[in-house]
């Protein structure tokens, strides 16, 4: 093989020129910033933006308590150290806007990784733009933006506010994953959008919202791990509108009475098959109450039964079912009734039964391929003027303690 030798002292001079410049220009190119930035305390009232600063431990710090009434955005990839009793309040004239990516989420967490050491996000802003995507908001939920001790967790939400959650995770709160304001007299649901997320080591529920909430909750896409009480947490409510309850990993509790449907305002609720719903003591669910457009469709399968039953199994663990329209789509097929009969819906201690036909106005369903158990009173009672529910033989009673069925 011939070799080539360069001889000529000006190209090796030339050479040693262009490896130099190379070099420089390559040097000159931006680097990320290594260093952790501590965030000042004074609230945004302007756009800002918390960029990705390439520190591989955290990006920012956060010691103390902040509100958002401008527009923040965190990039993806951010990652932010929250000191004890810190945190961020989008305020009513706020926006936060936080889209991660599957490669590079945002994590708001502590630098211990234990649950309750910072207090959490809270929106209170109703700005649709409002948005956690590829988020992990761990460690929070050590105290209440307000006082109010009932409500701490992870996120809170306004019952007045918007957010979409999304592809994110919620780990190791003091106190609940996520909570939404509201009691069982509120119709509303800020939580817009909600799929793909996963809970995990709370220290309460997972979630604890009202009954609307239901109505975007993405079925088995997301998932609920290692929470103290790993069931999903309805208060209560009332449902106007169309509302379809999905089928989760784990059960529904309903805490109160949840109502689809409330005098001038018709709603209605579908449970989907599969659906397992607990009820806390003296807890139930209607339709009507004199919104006579209103139904509850409990329709499962052969092979995924509903189930309806106290968050104890003992006779009167909960108040029942009461069916107060006269709609046709009242309908329970495929489902197991159990251990209701607390108390009446009404107050009218004779009416008490695990399904109710009439309550405060008068009511009626089909029934079939179901069985009604350990009521502590009726399995079935129907009140005047309701008329006479046809009961199949495909209906199995069991341990009703003061009989099967009974008409007024």
């Amino acid at each position: 093989m011939k070799k080539i030798f360069f001889s000529n002292p000006t190209f090796i001079a030339v050479a040693l020129v262009f490896i130099a410049t190379s070099v420089l220009v390559t040097s000159c190119n931006p680097e990320p910033d290594p260093t952790t930035l501590t965030l000042t305390c004074s609230d945004i009232d302007n756009e800002t933006v918390w960029a990705d600063r390439g520190d591989e431990v955290a990006d920012y710090i956060l010691d103390c308590e902040i509100t958002v009434n401008g527009k923040l955005t965190i990039a993806p990839g951010v990652v932010i150290l929250f000191a004890s009793g810190s945190g961020i309040t989008i305020g009513n004239s706020g926006t936060l806007v936080a889209s991660g990516t599957s490669e590079k989420p945002i994590i708001l967490k502590s630098d211990s990784d234990i649950p309750g050491v910072w207090k959490g996000l809270y929106f209170k802003s109703n700005d649709v733009l409002n948005e956690l995507n590829y988020c992990q908001i761990l460690n929070a939920g050590s105290g209440s933006f307000d006082g109010n001790t009932t409500k701490v967790a992870n996120i809170r939400v306004a019952l007045d506010a918007k957010v979409k959650i999304t592809n994110s995770t919620i780990s190791k709160s003091g106190k609940d994953g996520i909570l939404v304001d509201g009691f069982d007299s509120d119709e509303l649901n800020p939580i817009s959008v909600f799929s793909s997320n996963v809970f995990e080591n709370n220290q309460n529920y997972p979630i604890s919202a009202i009954g609307t909430l239901g109505n975007v909750m993405d079925g088995t896409g997301s998932t609920f791990t290692g929470n103290v009480h790993n069931k999903v947490l309805m208060r209560g409510g009332r449902l106007v509108g169309n509302h379809t309850w999905q089928k989760l990993n784990v059960p529904y509790l309903v805490q109160d009475i949840l109502s689809a449907g409330y005098y001038s305002s018709d709603g209605n609720l579908t449970i989907e098959p599969g659906t397992t719903i607990e009820f806390a003591a003296d807890a139930g669910i209607c339709s009507g109450d004199y919104a006579t457009g209103s139904w509850l469709k409990i329709i499962g399968t052969s092979t995924e039964r509903i189930t309806l039953t106290g968050e104890t199994a003992a006779p009167g663990a909960w108040k029942g079912i009461a069916f107060q329209s006269l709609s046709s789509n009242n309908q329970i097929s495929y489902a197991d009734i159990s251990y209701g009969g607390s108390s009446s819906f009404t107050g009218n201690t004779s009416q008490v039964g695990n399904i109710r036909a009439g309550a405060w106005s008068a009511g009626s369903f089909t029934i079939d391929n179901a069985t009604v158990s350990n009521s502590a009173a009726y399995g079935i009672y129907v009140t005047m003027p309701s008329p006479t529910i046809i009961v199949p033989g495909s209906v199995i009673y069991s341990g009703n303690a003061s009989g099967d069925y009974f008409q007024e």
